[in-house]
């Protein structure tokens, strides 16, 4: 399963008007259901074909986007997602979440693109939530089941907490949600933790070396801008060790950067492999993930390639990603980046694509594009000051203009 399109209609932000539209590996990059679309140029195909990045200021709707598309994806199984009363739009008693989705074979549906239709009816602090007309429930079975491939979905939610190894019990863990729940049951509570890698990683060792072995691989691939390697060896508590040059170090004692990011794509290393199609490699399972502020905690140099390591890593997987940073959206072709905007008087979301192409420009460049929106990457105080300075030496003062020159040139204080 793919996302193609996403109409959101009185969902907080969003009141209505155009979809958002995301890229797939097996998309052919022309808007659907477009008003002209008989007008439009395909759009060119962009070097990552399964990403599509959010960009947008906080609070600008993009976990909401995230939620949406989870819940679409579930079609009439989103009930147990979808409670919060607050994801209706204030002052508004309904709402409407559609999307249209590409199936392939693991799917086990009838057809190959399918509409998801969820109605939505705010009752004091509860949420009814009501199958539209244009989801068809013949296509739907398999999303009622845990234990199969069809329409596979993982979403992490910004707050990725790994379960210490010692406390975590997976029979309690699956009396309390079912399986798919689990897979993006982040998105939607702050406090739901990941699974820990030395939970399951041991057990598929002995019981399917093969696929332990496409594991260990995939995870130093992920792993490969950092600067940890994977062993694929355990502590004597059972914690996994990362090498840094020659030194193993246990995951619990990773920085916050590393446990961050190893902790969701390990989390999301065990729902691919018991999620792929029996005979199937794993980078040829396909599906949906959503990883909300893919920029967490990470280096400026990591956050430059994060997005290209696990979409390559992952080919047939379409990455839906949010974040807010320059560096992020800088690794990326426009095709890429859906931009989300308030209107701080209407709080209404509009959403488009950049106008310019900014793959490629550095951090300062990109925040003084359009989208951004800044006159200058100074602090305010150092503007004000410079600015004075240039009032002073375009009227005759030689020292002002000495003084301008030395902190560009070295960053010091310009009353030195």
């Amino acid at each position: 399963m793919y996302i193609e399109r996403l109409d959101l209609e009185n969902i907080r932000t969003f009141t209505g008007g155009e979809p958002l539209v995301f890229v797939h590996p097996d998309g052919d990059y022309r808007p659907p259901h477009s008003k002209k679309a008989e007008q439009d140029a395909r759009l060119p195909k962009p070097r990552l074909p399964n990403v599509t990045l959010l960009l947008g200021d906080n609070g600008s709707g993009k976990t909401t986007v995230l939620r949406a598309l989870a819940a679409a994806a579930f079609g009439p199984a989103a009930k147990d997602l979808l409670r919060d009363s607050s994801l209706v739009r204030f002052g508004e008693s309904t709402g409407r979440i559609s999307a249209s989705l590409r199936l392939h074979a693991q799917d086990r549906a009838l057809e190959d693109n399918i509409e998801s239709d969820l109605e939505l009816q705010r009752r004091g602090e509860r949420l009814d939530v009501q199958i539209g007309s244009r989801s068809l429930e013949h296509n739907w079975g398999p999303v009622y089941e845990s234990e199969n491939d069809a329409f596979f979905i993982v979403g992490y939610g910004a707050t990725r907490r790994v379960e210490q190894l010692e406390r975590y019990d997976f029979g309690a863990r699956s009396k309390s949600r079912a399986k798919r729940d689990q897979r993006v049951w982040s998105l939607f509570e702050d406090s739901f933790s990941l699974i820990p890698l030395g939970s399951w990683l041991p057990g598929l060792q002995k019981e399917n070396p093969g696929r332990y072995k496409q594991v260990v691989n995939l995870m130093d691939k992920l792993l490969a801008p950092g600067h940890y390697r994977f062993s694929g060896k355990q502590d004597k508590n059972g914690d996994y060790l990362f090498l840094r040059g020659e030194m193993p170090v246990p995951f619990q004692s990773l920085s916050d950067g590393y446990r961050a990011f190893t902790g969701w794509v390990a989390d999301l290393l065990f729902h691919v492999c018991y999620g792929c199609p029996s005979g199937k490699k794993l980078v040829e399972n396909a599906g949906v993930v959503l990883v909300d502020e893919i920029d967490l905690h990470l280096h400026p140099k990591w956050q430059m390639q994060v997005i290209a390591t696990v979409a390559r890593t992952l080919p047939r997987m379409q990455f839906v990603f949010t974040s807010h940073s320059p560096l992020v959206a800088g690794s990326l072709e426009w095709m890429n980046i859906i931009t989300l905007q308030i209107h701080n008087r209407s709080n209404r979301t509009q959403t488009g694509r950049l106008k310019q192409s900014i793959h490629g420009l550095d951090a300062d460049q990109m925040l003084l594009t359009d989208f951004f929106g800044l006159k200058t990457t100074r602090a305010s105080g150092k503007v004000s000051e410079l600015d004075e300075l240039q009032r002073k030496a375009r009227h005759g003062d030689k020292d002002a203009a000495d003084r301008i020159i030395l902190a560009m040139a070295q960053g010091t204080e310009a009353s030195k």
